[in-house]
This record gives structure tokens, C-alpha cells and sequence, in this order.
């Protein structure tokens, strides 16, 4: 099983000045090397949103949210390492929640067997007589976390927009700070992606490989 696409991303939810996340603040601080600095393609650096990519990272920073995303595998590892750098470097940043995020894309065999995906999540039988020919768009399910942490986890499958025949994974692996109404700064965050990050990229790969053998075994 082989995935066609892939994304791997960390979002923070907290407060932040987008105007500082420059990627020559990121070289200066020794987070990205130079030559991911010299070769930035920036789509603007503002006050209310700083957005730009770099080789195998882009950033994505508004004042209530941080993205730190990478689409190529061997670096998830230095995207964990980057945010982990710039909130030790910014502690005082209250940051209130975080997701760890991955998406795989994967082609399927056969048509038949794309259809046959849809139906087993999604059957179509409470909507006949309702709409014309139903068909899954997305499926979003919850589940309670099951470690010490407060938040969930989320799994969205979907019919693959990349490629056909083929399947779309995501599992927002979803953290809350214990008192999000008295948060001083970047620890607690952080120390929760230091101690989860492993089981957390793991969990999510038992999930999407699991859910993808069972939709698409006849």
C-alpha cells in the first residue's frame, strides 16, 4: 500500500504575530538553513498574515492560527523539529490547542472497487428515494482520545481529488491545553508535542492503513 500524496502538517492555535515569521527569522534563529532561506518563495509577510514555502516546509501564520506543513515524508520529523524551535524560542506565545495532522492519498485497483469503498462508509440506502444517485462526498468520524490529554481525534475519508480511481485520508490528531483560560505561554504545548509526537504519527498511520484494508477488501 503506497501513498500517491502525502501531507503532514502541525497547526497551533494561539496568539500570534504573523509579521515576525519571515524565513530569514526562521535562518536567524538557525530553524531553516540558508539555502531554504535564499530559495523562499514568499506570497506575503504582513501584519495580519505571514505566507510562504521553503523547499520542503510551508508556514502559514494568522493571528489565531499557526501552520507548519511539509509534502514530502522525510521531512515530518523537521517540521515537528521547527515548531519545537520557534515556541522554545517564543515561549511567552499562549497556545491554547494543537493538531497533528497527516493526509495520504492512494489510487485503488478498479473503479469497482472505489465504488465499493464509498458504500461500505457510506451506504446509500437511508438516501434512496431522497437524491438522485448518492454518492459519498466525505465522512468525518470522532473519537475520544485514549491517552491522559484533553481533545479527540478526527478522521475524514473522502473520494481522492488528486488521483482517480483513488481515496483521500486525513486524521487530525486534535490537543487542548488542560486550562485554556489560564495559559502563560508556549510550555505545556510544547512538551505535548515532544511527548505524543511519535505515537501520535504511528496511531495515525495504524488508523489510515486499518480503515483503507477493510473499505477495500471484497
Amino acid at each position: 500500500m503506497h501513498a500517491h500524496n502525502y501531507g503532514h502538517s502541525i497547526v497551533l492555535i494561539g496568539n500570534f504575530n504573523p509579521k515576525i515569521f519571515h524565513p530569514a527569522w526562521f535562518s536567524a534563529q538557525g530553524l531553516i538553513g540558508k539555502k531554504e532561506e535564499e530559495g523562499a518563495k514568499i506570497e506575503i509577510v504582513h501584519s495580519d498574515l505571514s505566507l510562504f514555502s521553503a523547499d520542503w516546509l510551508s508556514i502559514e501564520v494568522l493571528h489565531d492560527r499557526f501552520k507548519a506543513s511539509t509534502t514530502q515524508q522525510p521531512y515530518s520529523d523537521a517540521v515537528r523539529d521547527l515548531v519545537l524551535g520557534t515556541f522554545t524560542i517564543l515561549r511567552h506565545t499562549p497556545l491554547t490547542m494543537m493538531g497533528i495532522n497527516i493526509e495520504k492519498h492512494f489510487r485503488v485497483n478498479s473503479e469497482d472497487i472505489w465504488h465499493k469503498a464509498g458504500r461500505k462508509l457510506a451506504p446509500k440506502e437511508p438516501w434512496e428515494g431522497l437524491i438522485n444517485e448518492p454518492g459519498m462526498l466525505s465522512l468525518t468520524m470522532q473519537g475520544q482520545r485514549s491517552d491522559t490529554y484533553k481533545g479527540f481525534i478526527r478522521v475524514t475519508a473522502e473520494p481522492s481529488r488528486k488521483v482517480r480511481p483513488g481515496l483521500f485520508f486525513q486524521v487530525n490528531d486534535h490537543y487542548e491545553a488542560a486550562d485554556r483560560g489560564n495559559i502563560l505561554g508556549s510550555d505545556e504545548i510544547v512538551s505535548i508535542l515532544k511527548a505524543s509526537w511519535q505515537t501520535s504519527c504511528k496511531n495515525a498511520d495504524v488508523i489510515i492503513s486499518g480503515l483503507y484494508e477493510r473499505i477495500t477488501t471484497q
